[in-house]
């Protein structure tokens, strides 16, 4: 009578373990491709928020009070807490001592000096990136102006802020400069509630024409052509953003 557990046949060292049905060997040594984890609460508390003060919901210098998110989602306080300490750090949220959280509320001065912090990096961005730029890039860059030029048309303005951003992203991308990236992501988050504000001031349709002139000149591989060009186009914006704060302090006198 064979014994209960019977021997495995000897593998040489270094195989594969049998391959249950239905899968490759790729699969079971690795992350299944189709498998996508599930959020947090954490996560996903996050995402929601940040998504209400990209989009206008939450406007600059609106109080968080965590209780009432708290019961918006209907979860305790422990995921909201560890939710609004990951918006704090990607400077979405202020901390305010004794108060509690608020959207990142900036005076005209601060938003000034984002955007100058901004042509600074992303310049320097840009000329470590252009050696690095393959076809795919600009491939890409294509597409994204296209998706938003149709979000733009559909009147999406959602859309088209979200491509926006992938869109100038892009720009730098093939740049190895990581703590430079992260810097100018933490800034883009800073001022991201104020896009709500400003954006429909711009004309959007230019926006995207200077993109395609943006997009010739990374196919060009003329890093001194897309640096002007992005110096131009950021301070398209710089008009509206005066617009909002003189409308708000009209409105406070």
């Amino acid at each position: 009578m064979p014994p209960r557990t019977a021997a495995k046949r000897a593998q040489p060292e270094g195989a594969d373990r049998a391959t249950p049905a239905g899968y490759s060997g790729d699969a079971v040594r690795g992350r299944r491709a189709d498998f996508v984890r599930p959020k947090t609460a954490q996560q996903a508390v996050a995402e929601a928020l940040r998504h209400d003060i990209t989009t206008g919901k939450l406007a600059p210098g609106s109080w968080i009070v965590q209780e009432a998110v708290a019961e918006q989602f209907g979860m305790s306080r422990i995921p909201i807490r560890e939710a609004l300490k990951t918006l704090e750090a990607e400077e979405y949220i202020t901390y305010v001592p004794h108060s509690g959280y608020r959207v990142t509320k900036l005076s005209l001065d601060d938003l000034l000096e984002v955007f100058k912090l901004r042509a600074i990096l992303e310049e320097a961005l840009i000329r470590d990136a252009m050696p690095g730029v393959t076809d795919d890039i600009v491939d890409e860059m294509r597409s994204c102006n296209a998706q938003m030029d149709a979000a733009l048309a559909d009147g999406d303005p959602i859309t088209v802020g979200v491509l926006n951003r992938q869109f100038h992203f892009l720009t730098f991308h093939a740049s190895g400069m990581a703590r430079t990236k992260r810097i100018v992501t933490q800034l883009w988050n800073t001022a991201d509630a104020y896009r709500p504000l400003y954006s429909p001031l711009l004309d959007m349709p230019k926006v995207c024409k200077e993109h395609e002139a943006m997009i010739d000149a990374v196919a060009d591989r003329d890093v001194e052509r897309l640096v002007r060009l992005n110096h131009e186009h950021r301070a398209h914006a710089l008009g509206p953003i005066h617009q909002i704060f003189d409308a708000e302090s009209d409105a406070s006198a």
